[in-house]
């Protein structure tokens, strides 16, 4: 059996062990898996009438354990498993020394082996990174919006809408998607400005300065998101212009107003100004 250990990569481990399905696939081989917590396991094999002709009912065997930035990858020639999702990866592991023997002993599969080994190492490299809270959460929500869209042009279709609350509805879920990017988007940047702090590479009042700056960004996508549920309002005849035009403006001050004051609470909390001329200078925003 050989066997590698793998630390501090942060690798997907979902997409490694699909690539390494691709690569067997692709190369005429019949595949199965099994996955648990933690664990990922993969039988390849040449076809039946194939495996009778060479006398050889061996199956590659891939096994993945642990996690993103620290695992292991085994790779052993045992038995085709009559039903490895039935089974699963335990049975097939603890099933005897008839299941997994050890190394590549048969000439056709060492090729194979050397192969394998090299785009695995491959992908450990260069291959996809796992993904961030942020990503994840990210995924999630677009996930559930893109069906929520697809539910709502199938109710579109289907006569249960007409095409104003259609062109509303949707204009609104892609308003909200695109904020959830944004939003996203800043507090990775979020995280890895305070990683610098932390670190020495930025004082805190270029912290301060450089969140603003994401504060700002933030806002300002926020804004974006409003005026198209405004767009939409308007489009499905809920707003008439004038009243559009007049909450449009009330939303942009509303929006400045809150970034002027985010910059004050940087100023202060950077030790620019002290809290007497935040509050006085608030104040005087508030007027």
């Amino acid at each position: 059996m050989a066997k590698k250990t793998y630390h501090n990569k942060n690798r997907d481990l979902d997409a490694l062990f699909r690539d390494i399905e691709t690569w067997f696939t692709e190369q005429g081989y019949q595949t199965q898996t099994n996955r648990t917590d933690g664990a990922w396991f993969l039988q390849a094999a040449k076809t039946e009438m194939w495996r009778k002709a060479v006398g050889a009912s061996r199956a590659f065997n891939v096994l993945i354990q642990g996690q993103t930035n620290d695992f292991s990858v085994e790779l052993s020639t045992g038995e085709w498993a009559s039903n490895l999702a039935a089974g699963g990866i335990a049975a097939v592991l603890t099933g005897g020394a008839t299941l997994l023997i050890s190394g590549f002993t048969a000439g056709w599969s060492k090729k194979i082996e050397s192969d394998l080994w090299n785009f695995i190492d491959q992908k450990v490299m260069f291959g996809e990174k796992a993904k961030s809270t942020q990503e994840l959460v990210v995924m999630k929500t677009q996930s559930t919006l893109e069906e929520k869209l697809k539910q709502l042009k199938d109710a579109y279709e289907q006569g249960f809408i007409d095409e104003v609350a259609y062109n509303t509805k949707k204009l609104e879920m892609e308003a909200q998607m695109q904020a959830s990017k944004q939003n996203a988007n800043t507090e990775e940047k979020l995280i890895k400005l305070k990683g610098l702090l932390d670190a020495g590479i930025l004082s805190q009042g270029e912290f301060e300065m450089k969140k603003a700056e994401l504060m700002r960004e933030s806002s300002n996508s926020e804004l974006d998101a409003q005026i198209s549920k405004l767009n939409a309002a308007v489009a499905a005849g809920v707003l008439t212009q004038e009243e559009y035009e007049s909450k449009k403006a009330a939303i942009e001050k509303q929006s400045e107003l809150a970034a002027k004051i985010k910059q004050l609470e940087n100023a202060r909390d950077a030790g620019i100004i002290t809290h007497e001329e935040f509050e006085k200078k608030k104040l005087g925003l508030l007027v």
